[in-house]
């Protein structure tokens, strides 16, 4: 009872305020009254918002409290009156997966997982020296192969200037035997 009172109070303040008072504005009494036929047509837009209206009516007890609050606590838990206030479909499908989620949370905190970080140390000390190897034999490897590869292009090298030195001979020999030629006829 005492939210709405408070509820009240702030709406007769901003109502009331000169800031928001303008000349040959409504009364209070038709303000509200405008306000009941907004209500009426949201409410008959939205038949979730209705439904959820009429449990919250039937609850409010509960939910609001009109007294003693460890009473109110008893009745009704924040779990339950935050299920009650959300009552469209995307809140329930929101407060489901939450229950899946608190379900899962065995599964992720598993002890395994923190003795896992004290196991790291002793991973690391028993992989780095693996690790250190495999990567001497890679450097080995590239090393290998960058050596085949420097013998291949010595090679390639080699044969193509013997080939033009074979032209050279070949293109040489044959200009001598047109010259012979052309002398014996």
């Amino acid at each position: 009872m005492d939210i709405l009172v408070s509820r009240l109070e702030a709406i007769e303040r901003t109502v009331y305020s000169t800031e928001h008072r303008s000349v040959g504005s409504e009364s209070l009494g038709e303000q509200v009254a405008q306000i009941e036929r907004q209500l009426s047509r949201l409410l008959a837009d939205n038949s979730a918002l209705s439904q959820g209206l009429e449990k919250y009516a039937k609850l409010r007890g509960a939910i609001d409290g009109d007294g003693d609050l460890e009473l109110d606590r008893q009745l009704l838990g924040i779990n339950a009156k935050a299920e009650l206030i959300l009552l469209n479909d995307s809140a329930q499908q929101t407060i489901s997966e939450l229950r899946t989620i608190e379900g899962l949370q065995s599964k992720v905190n598993q002890p395994e997982y923190a003795a896992a970080a004290e196991l790291l140390p002793k991973i690391k000390k028993s992989l780095e020296p693996e690790n250190e190897q495999q990567l001497a034999e890679f450097r080995q490897v590239v090393a290998d192969i960058s050596s085949i590869v420097d013998r291949y292009h010595t090679e390639t090298e080699a044969l193509s200037e013997i080939f033009i030195e074979w032209d050279r001979v070949l293109t040489g020999l044959e200009r001598k035997a047109s010259e012979l030629e052309r002398s014996a006829k």
